[in-house]
């Protein structure tokens, strides 16, 4: 049975760092987090876990402590978990001990960031854990030696975990929006969608933007079209957060092959 704790002993910090490497493929010394760095930060108040099968660490997550718009915060820097476990729910446990604690510990929220074009990523964020995104940074790291990251400017969300959670109320959509609530427009080639164009002046309560379900294949086959995602979808988010939208929720149809964000507008501004 995997088990979830807080990490503690040098052999420890050094276990997540050989983690670091395997699951993001960094070559680049300087863009892991060094054992120093991970005692430094255990000692602060931050919050650094480790799931261990058996007494091996398989995974891992990490966060700083500070301050937000003059609220307490625990920055999650880090989730990794070695790719056969992946679909062992070991990262939701994570995230949630990791949420225990933040709470137990008196912070307000937890934030951190993830490429708004991964579908998997958002569904995990979004759905499952109940963040709201209102934060778009552009190529925020800018290049790393990840291969997971290469080609494409390393614009990412920042979720907003807010605690206590947020209690999400929704409209039942059945399949794949009106085109008069998309946002985006896109069709079909082979196994990708490819998208065509953005509209920025669109007005509802809610709205649909839609993403790839396979951004990392369609970097590897056409990478000039995962940039056109990447570089389309980013006036989008900054257009319509800048006018009072958030990230509300994800809805996958998986019948259709399709992936689309929920905007939710909050404020006029």
């Amino acid at each position: 049975m995997i088990e979830i704790k807080e990490m503690k002993t040098l052999e420890d910090f050094f276990r997540c760092v050989e983690i670091q490497k395997e699951v993001w493929g960094f070559d680049d010394p300087f863009d892991a987090v060094p054992q120093p760095l991970l005692v430094v930060s255990d000692r602060i108040d931050g919050i650094i876990l480790g799931a261990y099968d058996t007494g091996k660490m398989i995974g891992f997550v990490y966060s700083l402590p500070g301050f937000h718009s003059g609220k307490k915060v625990q920055w999650s820097h880090m989730l990794a978990v070695l790719e056969k476990y992946r679909d062992s729910d070991t990262g939701y446990r994570l995230k949630m001990e990791q949420y225990r604690m933040a709470q137990e510990k008196g912070y307000d929220f937890l934030e951190w960031t993830y490429d708004p074009l991964e579908s998997r990523n958002a569904h995990f964020n979004i759905n499952k854990l109940g963040c709201i995104v209102k934060e778009y940074e552009i190529n925020i790291y800018g290049e790393t030696s990840s291969p997971l990251h290469a080609g494409m400017p390393t614009d990412r969300f920042v979720p907003h975990w807010p605690i206590p959670p947020l209690k999400k109320e929704l409209p039942k959509w059945e399949g794949v929006p009106d085109t008069s609530l998309q946002i985006t427009s896109s069709h079909a080639e082979g196994s990708f969608r490819i998208v065509d164009s953005v509209n920025l002046n669109k007005e509802a309560d809610f709205l649909f933007v839609e993403i790839p379900v396979n951004m990392q294949q369609l970097k590897v086959q056409l990478p000039e079209q995962g940039l056109q995602w990447r570089l389309k979808t980013r006036d989008v988010f900054v257009s319509y957060f800048e006018r009072g939208y958030i990230v509300y929720s994800f809805q996958h149809w998986k019948q259709e092959g399709r992936s689309f964000y929920v905007l939710k507008k909050i404020s006029s501004r």
